[in-house]
């Protein structure tokens, strides 16, 4: 029992501490876009949601957040996203965010 409770917690950690982490490249790479640009010249991919558990503040954990829908967005393929929400919620003030994510084959005006 004890080793499946050090087990989880281990897991448990190692999940919250990738939210808290710099974003990859790839993620770097995916602008913010204005929707207006995006809805008519690019292609909607769907919508991605981030969370964060851990960071410095409030504003950190809406930033780890953010950066967590980027990385799902540019597993998605997307160049571009539109944030929908990004705020802190909960007993914990858990970072969240949710975003449309889009591809934009040429540069958007």
């Amino acid at each position: 029992m004890r080793s499946l409770l050090i087990a989880f917690a281990v897991a448990w950690l190692a999940a919250c501490a990738s939210t808290g982490s710099a974003p990859s490249a790839a993620a770097r790479g995916v602008r913010d876009g204005d929707p207006s640009v995006l809805n008519r010249d690019c292609k909607l991919l769907g919508t991605v949601s981030g969370r964060s558990l851990f960071g410095g503040g409030d504003e950190a954990r809406v930033q780890n957040a953010m950066n967590d829908a980027r990385e799902k967005a540019s597993a998605m393929g997307a160049t571009h996203v539109v944030f929908l929400e990004a705020d802190t919620k909960g007993i914990m003030s858990r970072g969240n965010a949710s975003a449309r994510a889009y591809r934009c084959d040429g540069k958007p005006s």
